[in-house]
């Protein structure tokens, strides 16, 4: 999966660079990817995709100094139609996402939005 999301941000025409800050297999069914990347809008993205067995979580965040807006699918909000994806927007509420914990159509997804 990775060297198809390094593709991806490859691609992208609002990433400047990034890095992978962790590429960690953390046992026989388990692993960690964290990526980082500058954006053109200044602004920075962090990806974290954690996959246990056959479960995958997933965090997507744009901050600068501070944390700007987060796409992820902790099960905190189960009132939304689209649980457990949820997004924290830019006025700080936690709506619906469109995302579907497939990491190769969500991340272009993601940075369509930013």
């Amino acid at each position: 999966m990775l060297p198809q999301l390094e593709a991806i941000l490859h691609a992208s025409v609002k990433v400047v660079s990034f890095e992978i800050l962790d590429d960690d297999p953390l046992g026989r069914h388990q692993l960690l990817f964290k990526i980082r990347c500058k954006m053109t809008s200044g602004n920075n993205l962090q990806m974290r995709i954690r996959v246990d067995v056959d479960t995958l979580h997933y965090s997507y965040q744009e901050f600068t100094d501070k944390p700007l807006r987060r796409w992820d699918n902790a099960p905190h909000f189960s009132h939304l139609a689209t649980a457990p994806h949820h997004h924290h927007n830019l006025d700080g509420n936690v709506v619906e996402s469109p995302l579907t914990g497939d990491p190769l159509q969500d991340l272009p997804l993601v940075l369509n939005m930013l």
